[in-house]
């Protein structure tokens, strides 16, 4: 199994104090693998973009702690942190060319002049870019400004990058575009995406692993199959696809195979998983339109 470039371990985030506090993560735990593509998955206000920032070192845990590649990092300020983060508005300089823009951060850190030029070079045809290099980021369209933003950020090589709704201002068709050229940039550099989004279509498209959220906490982390053939609650079953519930009663238990008279619908049978059911018991069953 992959080591763990990003772990929380515990993490409790809480804004305010008294009447007025805000628990936005509740005791989470969480560890993302070296090479992954990871989505946190949850409707707004569920935490999502709170851990993020946490990871980004943009806030700081009320308590547990944040770990990269094994060390504790809860603390460090985000410039001390070998993480990028693209935003879901890109912050361009409107003014400064595709070029110039990738180059900013490799000239702040003092990189040689001929260190940046190659490196740039090398982003540009990462993201397919090399005929716009002397444009204008204000000339040039949404998606090739997102394209902008990821080889800007991508071009010191970070350990991790996170990436906070960066598809929702682009129209459906370019979204679609982007979300197969997120998952190209992420298999060919080899870095590990942190991706956060409400949307599960782009969830079950790009990712190898999905951390579903809400009120502060992970109900399920899985692969999309996993999630989608296997959801381990009601609250996951109806987030993650369309799902429809019915009311039943176990009638028999063999084994993993358990079967359910199920109001409208008969006999049916089905896997119990890693639950355990007797005779008699009232449950609810979740089943997909296909």
């Amino acid at each position: 199994m992959a080591k763990a470039a990003v772990e929380a371990r515990n993490v409790t985030k809480a804004f305010g104090d008294g009447p007025e506090r805000v628990l936005a993560l509740d005791n989470v735990s969480v560890e993302i693998r070296e090479n992954e593509f990871f989505t946190l998955l949850g409707p707004s206000g569920c935490g999502k973009t709170t851990l993020l920032r946490l990871i980004a070192g943009f806030d700081h845990p009320t308590n547990g702690s944040i770990l990269l590649n094994g060390e504790d990092i809860s603390h460090l300020p985000p410039f001390k942190r070998p993480v990028n983060t693209v935003f879901q508005s890109y912050a361009l300089f409107p003014h400064m060319s595709v070029a110039d823009n990738i180059g900013f951060g490799l000239e702040m850190q003092g990189k040689p002049k001929s260190e940046v030029a190659s490196t740039v070079d090398d982003m540009l045809r990462l993201v397919r870019m090399e005929e716009l290099k002397n444009r204008k980021t204000s000339q040039i369209s949404g998606g090739q400004q997102q394209r902008v933003a990821l080889a800007r950020a991508l071009a010191p090589h970070p350990n991790v990058l996170l990436l906070d709704e960066p598809l929702s201002a682009l129209d459906l068709k370019l979204r679609k575009e982007m979300q197969i050229e997120l998952k190209r940039l992420q298999n060919e550099t080899g870095i590990t995406f942190v991706f956060v989004t409400h949307d599960q279509e782009e969830a079950l498209t790009m990712s190898d692993r999905i951390a579903v959220m809400a009120h502060g906490r992970v109900l399920q982390l899985d692969t999309p199959t996993g999630l989608y053939e296997r959801p381990g609650s009601r609250d996951v079953a109806s987030f993650i696809g369309t799902m429809n519930f019915f009311d039943g009663k176990v009638s028999k238990v063999e084994g993993t195979k358990v079967s359910v008279e199920a109001q409208g619908l008969g006999q049916i049978q089905g896997e119990r998983g890693e639950r355990a059911f007797a005779e008699g018991d009232r449950i609810q069953v979740a089943i997909r339109p296909e």
